[in-house]
């Protein structure tokens, strides 16, 4: 279960925008151990508020639920890509 939680966030974050953004604080400022405690604390964060508000919905919806509703919501996020790919 670490493993695999670790996989997603990690392949996740490495192309985000927030990393990237880290890079370049990291790059800006000469202190770069303060730009990673930063940066660390809150990707903790918010994966606490994600763990608390998952544990939340399971007590008044299914996982079954929960998950077509993120597969809906991440194929409207794909449909929505796509068309802003081609328009350009």
């Amino acid at each position: 279960m670490a493993t695999t939680s670790f996989g997603v966030v990690f392949l996740a974050e490495l192309g985000d925008l927030t990393q990237i953004s880290t890079a370049n604080l990291a790059a800006r400022y000469d202190s770069p151990v303060m730009v990673w405690l930063g940066a660390v604390l809150a990707l903790w964060t918010v994966a606490a508020l994600a763990i608390a508000g998952g544990r939340g919905l399971l007590r008044v919806l299914p996982i079954s639920v929960i998950t077509r509703v993120a597969a809906a919501a991440f194929a409207v996020l794909a449909v929505l890509s796509v068309i802003e790919a081609v328009r350009g």
